[in-house]
């Protein structure tokens, strides 16, 4: 692979880790492959200086994380794209490991998320949306991935066009559903490590985000039906309703039981069971706003 051939591209919300973001790209023992670091967005902390590869694309406005991702896609230069998320730290061998996965049948590489040490509601948050996406979780084929640790070579990009600004969730599963579509693989290789520090605070606003999350993936549902697995009474709205604890309590279960390395936040079932049933709750109704 050529130097200096690696776009990184970070959306960036006023985020109060930034920094460490930034810090962790200048500390990756493949530092000489990045020809640029964009990070897009507001940044009222202060906390992004531009050195070295760093460019800052400020908004006047915070803007949704697709908006910036494709800002970001249409200004970097590089040969492959590396996405991370402003609240995430790489480990020193993250983008080695990404770029070493990268074959001619392996376009598209997506990494693991560690949340050890993180607090309550963040060890939450990471596990009831990130277990299948643990350091220790078998490498290979993926069926969706996400854009806080991803890997796009440019030409799959310009098969499959820019991410969907029209979803404030999901956008990442509806890109890489659509990669697949166009009849490309997702593969996922676990050595490739970001800890994940998301800014929540406590329970109503997780629940709120499981909430959108169910109503946008709804809509990709809808879009891509073939490519997901189907969910029990998905399309009997009420019965689903009806039986959101006993589905909840069930998809929490699975979790703990088909990653026995998570017994140790068992603590966490509690929360991991009521997104869940937020999840159902979601996918119910029939517009953002209605979500409170």
């Amino acid at each position: 692979m050529d130097q200096k051939s690696v776009s990184i591209i970070i959306p960036n919300r006023n985020s109060k880790t930034i920094d460490k973001t930034i810090s962790s790209l200048f500390n990756q023992t493949a530092f000489d492959n990045i020809k640029e670091i964009l990070v897009i967005g507001t940044d009222e902390p202060g906390l992004v200086f531009e050195r070295g590869p760093v460019r800052f694309l400020p908004s006047q406005i915070p803007i949704s994380a697709p908006v910036a991702r494709n800002i970001g896609i249409q200004q970097v230069r590089g040969t492959d794209f590396v996405f991370i998320d402003a609240d995430c730290i790489a480990e020193p061998m993250w983008l080695a490991t990404l770029l070493n996965a990268k074959t001619a049948e392996h376009q598209i590489i997506g990494g693991s998320v560690s949340f050890e040490g993180n607090n309550f509601w963040q060890l939450c948050y990471n596990l009831t949306m990130f277990h299948e996406f643990i350091p220790t979780a078998p490498a290979g084929y993926r069926k969706n991935l996400g854009t806080l640790n991803l890997l796009v070579s440019r030409k799959v990009v310009d098969c499959t066009g820019l991410l969907d600004e029209n979803l404030v969730r999901c956008q990442d599963t509806e890109w890489t559903l659509r990669m697949r579509h166009h009849g490309y693989t997702l593969y996922f290789d676990p050595n490739a490590v970001v800890k994940h520090l998301p800014q929540v605070t406590g329970l109503p606003q997780i629940l709120k985000l499981w909430c959108l999350t169910g109503f946008y993936s709804s809509q990709v549902r809808q879009k891509y039906p073939k490519l997901i697995d189907p969910t029990p009474f998905y399309n009997s709205p009420i019965i689903a309703v009806l039986l959101s604890p006993a589905i909840g309590a069930f998809v929490t279960t699975r979790i703990f039981i088909r990653n026995p390395r998570l017994f140790r936040y068992i603590h966490t079932s509690p929360v991991v069971f009521l997104t869940k049933i937020a999840w159902i709750l979601g996918t119910r109704h029939h517009s953002p706003g209605s979500i409170k």
